[in-house]
Order: C-alpha cells, then sequence, then structure tokens
C-alpha cells in the first residue's frame, strides 16, 4: 500500500494538473473572448459609420421639428381664431339675413293687399262706369238710332211721295 507521502504526492501531481488545465482553458476562453470582443468591436464600428448619416439626418429633423413647432403652434391658433370668428360672422350674417327676409316678406305681403285693393277698385270703378255711364249711353245710343231710322223713314217717305208726285205732274 502506497504510503502517505505518495498519496500527497499524486493528489498534489492531480490538483497540479488539474490547475494548469484550468489555466490553459481560461486562457483559450480568454483569447477566444477578446477575438469575438474585437469582431463585435468591428461590427459596432461599421454600424456607427452607417447609422451616423441617419442620426444626423434625424438630429436635422428634430431641430426642423423643434423651430417649426411654434410656428405651427401659432398658425393653428390663428387658424382657430380666424374660424370662431368666421363662425361669428356668419351667425351675424344668417341673423341680418333673417331679417331682412322677414322684412322683404312684409313688404312682399304689403305689397300684395295694395296691389289686390287697386285691382278690386279699378274692377269696381269699371263696373261703376260701365253701370252708371255706358248704359245710359247705350240707350242714349239707342235712342238716337231710333231717332235717325225714324228721320230716314220720313225722308224715304218724302221721296216716295214727291216722286209719286212727280210721276202725276
Amino acid at each position: 500500500m502506497p504510503n502517505g507521502t505518495m498519496v500527497f504526492l499524486v493528489f498534489t501531481g492531480v490538483i497540479t494538473f488539474a490547475v494548469l488545465l484550468q489555466t490553459i482553458i481560461l486562457l483559450a476562453v480568454f483569447v477566444g473572448a477578446k477575438q469575438s470582443e474585437r469582431k463585435v468591436m468591428e461590427q459596432v464600428d461599421r454600424l456607427r459609420e452607417d447609422i451616423r448619416p441617419v442620426l444626423n439626418a434625424a438630429t436635422d429633423v428634430l431641430d426642423l421639428l423643434n423651430d417649426v413647432g411654434p410656428r405651427v403652434r401659432a398658425i393653428t391658433k390663428n387658424v382657430q381664431t380666424a374660424s370662431e370668428r368666421l363662425r361669428g360672422q356668419v351667425d351675424h350674417i344668417d341673423s341680418v339675413v333673417e331679417d331682412v327676409t322677414d322684412k322683404t316678406r312684409r313688404q312682399v305681403t304689403r305689397i300684395d293687399g295694395m296691389v289686390t285693393d287697386t285691382l278690386d277698385g279699378i274692377a269696381r270703378g269699371t263696373r261703376t262706369i260701365q253701370e252708371n255711364v255706358m248704359a245710359p249711353l247705350r240707350q242714349f245710343g239707342g235712342w238716337m238710332n231710333t231717332i235717325r231710322n225714324a228721320m230716314d223713314m220720313l225722308r224715304r217717305g218724302d221721296r216716295r211721295s214727291r216722286s209719286s208726285d212727280e210721276d202725276f205732274i
């Protein structure tokens, strides 16, 4: 059986070998990590170079938006104010148009009544003239025609009697 020193030496050798193997493995991991880090850093640098124009453009857009933002707010406020004023003016115009329409309607109704009354008066006047003036004139005309016819008959009668008298002479 081996003695305690030998076991100690074998155990120490195994531990030394394990520590040495672990160091080699850690060294390999370290070298691999360094290579990976270098590759990742190269990718990051390329990505930075590719993203830099986009970031510059985004910064320019943000600066533009910061400059335009107050202007847009002012324009929006002006449009709102103009819209409110326009709405007030439209309401005012609507009330004026309603008032004018009502007055016009009343005047048209009044004028219609006046025209109707005038036409009724003219019709009554025409009837009155026909009844009071034209009827007697017609009657007078009839009497005048009767007198004329009588006179014509008398004249014809005179001629007949003269022509009869001449026949005898």
